[in-house]
């Protein structure tokens, strides 16, 4: 498909009725000129797939819906389609149920032209920002996501807390053109399409962020993934802590794993020592050396505590 402007905006759509028009609203009303929609919908039943086909009716230069073969089941890999199709210099990711401040667009296209002067147009480079947390009738909930959630963006440029922990929210997300090359192949084994982006920027390119809030972050019952805090019962957290860490474990190895196998060749040595590390830790039959690994390497997930249940599982784990 073939979009007359620099920047498209990829929608990924999924029964998202009540919040759909305000989404593109949002993003048609951009300060920056020359954006563009191309959604896919992923088999939508309710009123999803009329809302976009009448937007590409209605803005036949503007707004395409790419064709749905058959449902992904997953949002990582309805993105991904999108990816696959995406054809202008620079793309931007978008939920159906938020809305974007006006100057979204151009504050991170900011960001990347000077990141492009920086590193070269040439590397593969991300922008992304912070989101103001609202409820359903956009109502106030927390100014900043990042504090909400205790996010430091600053890990966009830690290697091992990356790998241990996702710090990107996909709708908030600019792509450049090589790394929405990278981004086509988008692994099942991939956490999320958000996480795997920004790992794809900060191993093999670069990655900048506007530090204040450019979403509207709604939270309803449907969300996806939201930004609640919500604890587990008292008796059920340290055990829950604990599997929650394995499993993040076993997710970040994979992940390593498989970015050191599509792009291996891509990798600029300290980017791919750091994968190996990650990989030579989980493998060690050293429980001494494996928690050495982590420590020199940083492999941390949030607060202490969850740091601490991550080493008792690298101690006592026989796999």
């Amino acid at each position: 498909m073939n979009f007359p402007s620099n920047i498209q905006v990829l929608l990924a759509t999924f029964n998202g009725e009540r919040f759909l028009r305000e989404q593109i609203e949002s993003i048609f009303a951009q300060t920056l000129p020359g954006v563009s929609i191309l959604a896919r919908d992923d088999g939508s039943v309710d009123a999803t797939p009329a809302i976009l086909a009448e937007y590409a009716s209605r803005f036949p230069e503007r707004f395409q819906v790419l064709p749905t073969i058959a449902p992904t089941g997953h949002a990582r890999d309805n993105f991904g389609a999108l990816l696959q199709a995406a054809t202008a210099p620079f793309v931007a990711l978008a939920d159906q149920d938020d809305v974007w401040m006006p100057g979204k667009l151009e504050l991170e296209m900011d960001a990347m032209r000077a990141m492009e002067r920086r590193y070269g147009a040439s590397t593969p480079l991300l922008v992304f920002s912070d989101l103001e947390v609202v409820g359903e009738q956009l109502s106030p909930i927390a100014p900043s996501f990042w504090k909400h959630r205790g996010i430091d963006p600053q890990n966009i440029h830690r290697p091992g807390r990356l790998l241990m922990e996702n710090i990107l929210t996909g709708c908030t997300a600019l792509l450049n053109a090589p790394l929405v090359r990278f981004a086509r192949s988008m692994p099942q084994t991939a956490a999320m399409h958000d996480w795997w982006i920004a790992l794809l920027a900060a191993f093999l390119g670069n990655a900048a962020f506007v530090d204040q809030p450019l979403v509207l972050y709604r939270q309803h019952e449907k969300n996806v993934i939201g930004a609640s805090i919500t604890s587990p019962p008292a008796g059920l957290r340290a055990r829950l802590r604990h599997e929650r860490c394995r499993e993040r474990w076993m997710q970040s190895v994979l992940q390593a794993k498989e970015l050191l196998r599509l792009h291996a060749d891509e990798l600029p040595p300290s980017s791919r020592h750091q994968l190996e590390e990650l990989c030579r830790c989980d493998v060690s039959a050293n429980p001494a050396q494996r928690l050495a690994l982590m420590m020199r390497n940083r492999y941390f997930i949030g607060k202490p505590r969850a740091n601490l249940a991550t080493a008792w599982y690298l101690l006592t784990k026989t796999g």
